[in-house]
């Protein structure tokens, strides 16, 4: 009976293989490609439906696994960022709403701070294009393509 329903339990267990920033500046290095930024916070309602809707899907978590390097940034962090030979350290050690992380300014340079915001970025770490709302599964494969 195990070994019948054990592949069911792992059915749908795709997942992104999300990076931290100290990793992406390694690969970027070693083995440039295209990355894709989600910037994001913990009170945002389209964000969380993101992660849990369709960067579960299996089309998306493949179409992300297999061309990007994959970098999620909680816009309010309070950790400090290594980056880019540069160590990004938070305005204050405590998390307030609205009060963002200067890496995520950085990257959205002078945008307005909408969320979830996906950057696409070529391999030399330089913006190709930007979305900064909710994507479906269909628009964010439009928007990988």
């Amino acid at each position: 009976m195990i070994l019948f329903f054990y592949p069911l339990c792992h059915f749908g267990q795709e997942r992104i293989n999300w990076l931290d920033f100290p990793q992406l500046d390694s690969l970027l290095t070693v083995a440039p490609r295209e990355t894709l930024l989600f910037i994001h916070t913990d009170w945002c309602s389209y964000c969380r439906k993101m992660e849990q809707e369709i960067f579960t899907k299996k089309e998306i978590v493949q179409l992300i696994n297999e061309r990007y390097y994959a970098v999620h940034l909680d816009a309010e962090s309070i950790q400090d960022l290594a980056f880019d030979n540069s160590i990004w350290k938070p305005v204050s050690n405590r998390k307030k709403t609205g009060q963002f992380h200067p890496l995520a300014l950085q990257l959205l340079k002078g945008r307005n701070m909408i969320f979830p915001s996906l950057l696409r970025l070529d391999a030399e770490f330089h913006l190709k294009s930007i979305q900064q709302k909710y994507l479906n599964s269909k628009e964010l494969a439009v928007f990988l393509e």
